[in-house]
């Protein structure tokens, strides 16, 4: 390895200990992710969800903080059946924005759908606790959830003491 390499490996490792994203690294914009993610959703959109998975995938490896990315990567997994991958994105999704119960929500159709009925519980009643509830999307989600908690059965959503 010549001393350039080391040089920029030893950068790019120190940006990374220091909160950057892989975008940052190597100078990818916003604009740039955005067009990319605008490609992957009308694939989505479309139904070629293999294509559209790989750029979701390209595009949280250069922004995994982007809780945006996350989920559409998570929505295009749930899509193609993969619900334990999509819970793991959605998972991600949430954790960088646990206000915005969209995440929680299709969680929870991917545990009912996996037949996890106590998982899809937890991820209805984070919802609950965590949604903005004055706000147009808060009401909508908590309706939705109030569905789903339906579907569920109360006896899932009882505490233990």
């Amino acid at each position: 390895m010549n001393d350039i390499t080391k040089e920029r490996i030893a950068e790019a490792a120190k940006a990374f200990a220091n909160g950057a994203t892989m975008k940052e690294v190597r100078g990818i914009t916003n604009d740039e992710l955005e067009a990319v993610y605008s490609l992957g959703f009308g694939y989505y959109n479309t139904g070629k969800f293999e294509d559209a998975q790989k750029l979701f995938e390209f595009l949280v490896l250069f922004d995994h903080l982007s809780t945006k990315y996350w989920f559409a990567l998570g929505a295009v997994q749930q899509a193609q059946k993969e619900y334990q991958k999509a819970i793991s994105s959605y998972g991600y999704s949430s954790f960088l924005d646990l206000e915005n119960p969209k995440p929680q929500f299709h969680a929870a159709e991917c545990y009912l759908a996996l037949g996890d009925k106590a998982n899809a519980a937890s991820a209805i009643m984070a919802l609950e606790q965590y949604c903005p509830k004055g706000t147009d999307v808060g009401r909508e989600y908590l309706a939705k959830a109030a569905e789903l908690r339906k579907t569920i059965g109360e006896a899932e959503f009882k505490v233990e003491e």
